[in-house]
């Protein structure tokens, strides 16, 4: 039984943003001149909607993201913020609430369409139609069909006024057939079209009636690329396929721009659109926008993610999750039963980062959070590993056996070869994502706790 239903996470979400919007102003104080249009890139969070906050240097987050688009709207310029699918990662509970969030966050920061990802499929068509609706944000696919008929809208039309002049933007949105396992896993009766015969009888028709023509083409670079050449027409593609990182600087294709969305939300794309006074060939400029600790924290922001840590609580996400064997070593026991033969490095232990690293959770507001709490206990999503605290006061922190392994055979009978940690046991949590700036050789001896060399 669920103990927060989409309705009233609905309410709960519009009193937030409420009260957000009128703790702070949003009129500008300057107004500088700036270019036609701006069209704003993102897209593959991946469920990343903040970063977690317990490392320096981690980038991204909703928080910040809205804070350069207020800082940009500040500034006077006509802002066009626009999403490439793939909000959420897998099909979990959780997963579920992030997309909640998500689009509410989304639609308050402007967005004007969101092309549909393969990932977001693992929420099904009725939840995401749902989430369409509460969101307000049009969802696009041109070429995803539920027998004959088009599961959501293939484009969204914006007439831009800029300067007297009417700029007619269309914004149509495909999804690879690459992904069509996903899609046929999303439910009976789905198919995808070949985006090539969709979208030559959009592009014909949208070139006649609109002043520019972007493509979320929820796709690799390699096929991106060869809609571009296939399509003259269309003035920007955005793929939402090519590597981690947002490029710095976009591929031109005759007149046509080819941009990437990167992963995880840690940088979005500006790019600035100038037409001359006949509406020829646009002019464009690019920014890959990295959203760096330095940056604010939008509040409104700050508010809905707040909400989205209450919402894990309330449904005890953390506490009802399905358990694990563990692999080897028994059952999980605690840092304090290896304290009788191992004094001096419990001791050592003891006085390091690790052993308050429940502490950091509580302390930013996410103890109640799955995917914090992997990192930050001990035999987290295991059987006999963490649960809370009520439950299993021994095992918060990061422990002895999150390195060395399920300690409970060890305890019983101690042999010799147990518990022989490596670099990979510290990269399980200190990820590029989580630690940016962890240095292995630099972090090791500020845990030092043996003897002899270890490398």
């Amino acid at each position: 039984m669920k103990l927060i239903f989409p309705f009233l996470i609905l309410a709960l979400i519009g009193l937030v943003l409420r009260l957000a919007s009128s703790s702070q102003s949003m009129r500008p104080t300057e107004v500088e001149s700036g270019p036609n249009l701006t069209l704003l890139i993102s897209g593959a969070e991946l469920g990343y909607l903040e970063p977690c906050g317990c490392a320096e240097g981690q980038l991204g987050g909703f928080p910040r993201r809205d804070s350069v688009i207020q800082q940009l709207a500040l500034k006077g310029k006509t802002l066009l913020p626009v999403a490439n699918g793939n909000l959420i990662d897998d099909a979990s509970r959780q997963s579920e609430l992030k997309a909640e969030i998500g689009f509410a966050a989304l639609k308050e920061m402007g967005y004007v369409a969101y092309n549909v990802g393969e990932r977001d499929l693992l929420l099904g068509i009725e939840r995401l139609k749902y989430l369409q609706r509460a969101s307000g944000i049009p969802f696009l696919s041109a070429n995803l069909f539920h027998g004959e008929n088009r599961v959501f809208q293939p484009f969204v039309l914006h007439t831009v006024n800029l300067q007297g002049n009417q700029i007619q933007v269309a914004i149509i949105g495909i999804l690879s057939q690459s992904f069509e396992v996903h899609v046929e896993n999303a439910g009976v009766g789905l198919r995808l079209e070949d985006p090539i015969i969709v979208l030559r009888g959009l592009v014909e028709k949208l070139d006649q009636a609109t002043d520019l023509i972007v493509l979320l083409a929820h796709a690799d670079f390699t096929e991106s690329e060869g809609l571009a050449s296939t399509f003259p027409q269309i003035d920007v593609v955005v793929s939402g396929h090519e590597g981690e990182e947002l490029h710095e600087t976009p591929v031109f294709i005759e007149n046509t721009v080819l941009l990437n969305t990167g992963t995880k939300g840690k940088a979005f794309g500006q790019l600035d659109i100038r037409w001359s006074d006949d509406k020829a060939i646009p002019d464009y400029e690019f920014q890959a926008l990295s959203l760096s600790e330095r940056l604010p924290d939008s509040p409104r922001m700050v508010e809905l993610l707040t909400l989205y840590q209450q919402m894990l609580s309330a449904e005890n996400l953390s506490v009802d999750l399905e358990r694990e064997s563990p692999a080897t070593g028994g059952m999980y026991v605690g840092s304090a039963s290896c304290k009788g033969c191992h004094a001096e490095a419990y001791a050592i232990w003891k006085r390091s980062k690790h052993a308050h690293a429940y502490e950091t959770l509580v302390s930013h507001g996410h103890a109640a959070d799955p995917e914090c709490l992997t990192c930050h206990t001990v035999g987290f999503g295991f059987q006999t590993g963490f649960v809370n605290m009520e439950t299993t006061p021994n095992l918060p922190d990061v422990g002895c056996e999150n390195c060395h392994g399920v300690g409970g055979n060890h305890a019983k009978n101690p042999q010799k070869g147990y518990g022989q940690a490596t670099k990979a046991d510290c990269l399980t949590c200190h990820t590029a994502q989580n630690s940016p700036k962890f240095d292995y050789k630099f972090y090791l001896p500020k845990i030092r706790h043996w003897k002899g060399d270890k490398t």
